[in-house]
């Protein structure tokens, strides 16, 4: 994973275009001490998580000799001593579990397989912050049950053992004799996708009822962040199926919700509920309180999921030239929604903005009848 310092300077300018039309923010206040002092505990932020992340990789490298963290989309796991390692991507629904074994392993196959065993079953116990197991349902045994923490045993030693690579490379250790890498490859079942969209509809049509917020906004959304990922962690870093940052839209959408000024930290945002709520509750704070007063519905959605990925202060800036949000509503009510599409696909300052309003709104449509 590449350093998050790298993203530092980007992250600020996304960070702070939320920070100067929050709506705690008094005139009367500094408004350059404000930002200082905001950008200063983003930082701080940044180095905290960096630092702790930075002992974990350490560790991983010395048994591996690389480190491969988590993503958006990718949910990465090293398990048993950090000796066997597990990559489920969400996207492409494919499972890579790879362990390692000493060079003079008598029976590779066998050894392999033992701690294959243990990770999946790892994988799919209900330890992690989502409550639940991960991948339920979604890989299958002989096309007729899905595979469980019961029958892990029977589904390595009937479909995986003989599918084994066992690498020719070793890898050295820093107390210990060089290893070898032994990996596995498993499909997920093709549905997956919409399984683990199943998974949430309730706990979204909960809160979207709450707050009136079309659901099917909030399922292309989470389809485009995370690819229904629970345990997504994005480089900046974001948490969960709709990540949010803790320190900048968690605590804002936290402070909507709870109504209580505090950071939610990763394990609370990796729960799928507290994620939906707060999330849900951030579009509301950006439609509802950002971008009050817009009548049409289209236009308020399209300025809303452009703020979620950019910053209400940029796409404000994208219509007049200025962060201040009252006369960027003022200026969309007079705009048709091709106006909008116009001015937000020729002066937002991120091209990545522009796509990511396009793949939620077209992934939307998938989830209207859900």
């Amino acid at each position: 994973m590449r350093n998050i310092k790298y993203f530092l300077l980007t992250t600020l300018c996304c960070f702070l275009s939320l920070v100067v039309i929050n709506p705690i923010f008094s005139a009367d206040e500094d408004f350059q001490s404000f930002v200082k002092q905001e950008k200063e505990q983003f930082s701080s932020f940044i180095d905290e998580q960096e630092k702790d992340y930075a002992a974990y990789q350490e560790a991983v490298r010395a048994k591996w000799g690389e480190f491969i963290g988590s993503s958006k989309k990718v949910w990465v796991d090293y398990g048993e001593k950090k000796e066997s390692r597990s990559q489920v991507d969400f996207k492409a629904g494919k499972i890579s579990i790879e362990v390692l074994i000493p060079k003079d392993e008598k029976n590779p196959r066998q050894a392999a397989s033992e701690k294959i065993k243990r990770q999946l079953k790892r994988m799919m116990s209900d330890q992690w912050p989502t409550g639940k197991n991960l991948l339920s349902g979604q890989v299958s045994v002989d096309g007729q049950k899905t595979l469980s923490t019961k029958n892990v045993d029977e589904f390595v030693v009937q479909h995986l053992k003989q599918k084994l690579k066992i690498s020719s490379k070793l890898i050295p250790q820093e107390s210990a004799p060089p290893k070898r890498v032994v990996s596995v490859e498993v499909q997920m079942v093709p549905e997956h996708l919409r399984i683990r969209a199943e998974r949430y509809k309730s706990t979204v049509l909960k809160y979207c009822k709450q707050r009136n917020i079309d659901p099917s906004v909030v399922f292309g959304l989470i389809h485009t962040e995370s690819y229904f990922n629970p345990m997504a962690r994005s480089h900046v870093p974001a948490y969960g199926l709709m990540q949010l940052v803790p320190v900048s839209g968690g605590r804002d959408a936290y402070k909507h919700v709870f109504k209580e000024d505090k950071k939610p930290s990763p394990k609370f945002l990796y729960n799928p509920e507290n994620n939906i709520n707060l999330g849900v509750g951030y579009l509301d704070l950006t439609k509802n309180v950002y971008f009050k007063g817009i009548e049409n519905p289209g236009i308020a959605y399209l300025l809303t999921v452009a703020a979620y990925n950019t910053g209400a202060g940029n796409v404000a800036r994208a219509l007049t030239g200025k962060t201040r949000l009252k006369p960027a509503v003022k200026k969309a009510q007079t705009m048709t929604t091709e106006d909008i599409h116009e001015a937000l696909r020729k002066k937002l300052p991120y091209k990545e903005t522009q796509d990511y309003i396009q793949r939620v709104f077209r992934r939307s449509k998938i989830y209207r009848g859900l």
